[in-house]
């Protein structure tokens, strides 16, 4: 299964006791919150469809993916995806109902050797990072060469995203979130040593609504990103 105890939290002292002070804090938020996310989606189906057909568009063929952040499996289950990582445990207990081999861990200290997925997913978790470089470097780290980092995630520069900002501090799952454009995203993955293949984007309505997957971004305020694991002159690998 290649599990080891090989992630470590990058950075200084300081910045690895805010990076477990962060994976608590998201941990304690999702195990209150497990049950209502799961109704969210099956209240909302239209809109889990766009946002799986969106990342649908941007994954490549793959053999051995890893879903960061797996939640409750959704996104696992329809992409193909086996194995996830997720700290809280009631959405660990609702992705291994569907079949799902969850490890308990974090986006910042990957439980596994380098170089063993050739795909993997973070869906909608960078709004839970107050820093996204350290899970960049880990999926980095964990990726062959040539692996593929898939991405999804909500940008607040989209129309949408004033919605999303002005209900913020009303709505238990993004009160404390870290929303980012997509420019934002992708000057991330090019400093972090990934280079940008494909985007997609849907989501110009929150009501439960067939709604159009297209190329790029900008209106949508769901937008999924294929990025390769490139290389960054004088990084370490």
């Amino acid at each position: 299964m290649n599990i080891t105890g090989c992630g470590n939290f990058p950075g200084d002292e300081t910045g690895g006791v805010r990076l477990v002070q962060d994976a608590r804090d998201i941990t304690k938020l999702y195990d209150s919150l497990a049950d209502a996310y799961e109704q969210w989606f099956d209240d909302f189906p239209l809109i889990l469809e766009a946002e799986t057909e969106a990342m649908r568009k941007v994954t490549p063929p793959f053999q051995r993916g890893l879903e960061v952040g797996v939640g409750t499996g959704r996104f696992a289950v329809a992409l193909g995806v086996p194995q996830g990582v997720e700290p809280s445990v009631k959405m660990a207990a609702y992705a291994r109902g569907r079949g799902i081999d969850v490890i308990e861990g974090v986006a910042e200290a990957l439980p596994f050797d380098n170089q063993v997925f050739d795909a993997v997913f973070m869906v909608t978790l960078d709004c839970y990072l107050s820093d996204m470089k350290p899970a960049l470097l880990e999926a980095y780290r964990v990726l062959e060469k040539g692996g593929h980092l898939l991405i999804g995630h909500i940008d607040i520069d989209a129309p949408l995203g004033a919605v999303y900002e002005r209900d913020k501090e009303n709505n238990a799952f993004y009160r404390d979130a870290t929303f980012r454009g997509t420019a934002a995203v992708l000057r991330e993955l090019e400093e972090t040593g990934f280079h940008v293949q494909k985007i997609c984007q849907t989501i110009e309505s929150l009501d439960n609504v067939v709604q159009e997957v297209k190329e790029g971004f900008g209106s949508g305020v769901f937008v999924a990103i294929r990025a390769e694991k490139a290389g960054l002159t004088g990084r370490r690998r």
